[in-house]
């Protein structure tokens, strides 16, 4: 059996970006509306037509060659099938989780490269029409510094060369044995709030992540990719962009770094 695509419109919110060392403007979080569904995709059974998904996966589709559904991350088998989408179980705000990737000194991680990908389906499996690679590097001042900079990163994998990125920008507190919060609902400490904007490549923006010491923290950044034709990615719990969580910073008077071990989502 195959499916007609039903698309539904998903605006992401664009506000000026920051750059190194200036804080961007904040904008409102995208979020569900009443009869909206954000970044969702629904699909009818009609024979005799294809469908187009956009997923994120730590893998891209092999260029010029059908990929079998059932090779496909199971969120995307869900969307084919018409069965829904399951949100993952995470203990941080809204199921940011942290995207693999190493932290390479005591100030500095990057996650691993993230697939964005927009692919037509058929009976006989998908085929990518254009895939972006997206990822976050995180780095610590460091010494009395409470304020960590983020790197963004996105370019073209294959297929189209156009393609916009929005991010979204949260701080999260690690909380031993229970579920995360955030640093604008946990305490008013210095910690900058939310803010969202667009994203270019290499693009840096600077936050405080608050003064208290003796506590854990890490940054949450939601990437959105809207690809050529205007359609985008959806991640693991059905909604639009990819939630990349953060390496722990272990927060002190002194010499603010990286945690040796770091909470990850799950």
């Amino acid at each position: 059996m195959v499916f007609r695509q039903v698309r539904v419109a998903v605006v992401v919110a664009a506000a000026a970006v920051g750059l190194a060392g200036a804080a961007p403007a904040d904008t409102p979080k995208p979020q569900d509306s009443q009869g909206t569904k954000v970044g969702y995709f629904s699909y009818e059974p009609l024979a005799g037509d294809n469908k187009t998904v956009g997923y994120f996966s730590d893998q891209p589709l092999p260029e010029g060659e059908v990929t079998p559904v059932s090779r496909l991350p199971g969120a995307v088998q869900r969307q084919l099938a018409s069965g829904g989408v399951v949100a993952p179980q995470a203990d941080t705000p809204d199921g940011y989780k942290l995207r693999k990737g190493s932290r390479s000194t005591d100030y500095v991680y990057k996650s691993a490269d993230v697939y964005a990908i927009e692919a037509n389906c058929d009976s006989n499996g998908c085929r990518p029409v254009q895939q972006v690679k997206v990822a976050i590097k995180e780095y610590v001042r460091g010494r009395t510094s409470k304020y960590w900079e983020i790197t963004f990163y996105g370019s073209r994998w294959t297929g189209p060369s156009h393609f916009h990125m929005d991010y979204f920008y949260e701080c999260g507190v690690n909380i031993p044995n229970a579920s995360d919060e955030t640093c604008s609902t946990w305490k008013s400490d210095g910690a900058q709030g939310h803010g969202s904007g667009v994203a270019v490549n290499n693009q840096q923006i600077v936050k405080n992540f608050g003064r208290t010491a003796v506590v854990t923290k890490f940054p949450m950044i939601n990437m959105f990719v809207t690809f050529a034709d205007g359609s985008h990615a959806v991640g693991d719990d059905g909604k639009s962009g990819e939630k990349f969580r953060g390496w722990d910073v272990c927060v002190t008077n002194t010499t603010t770094k990286l945690c040796h071990s770091t909470g990850d989502g799950s």
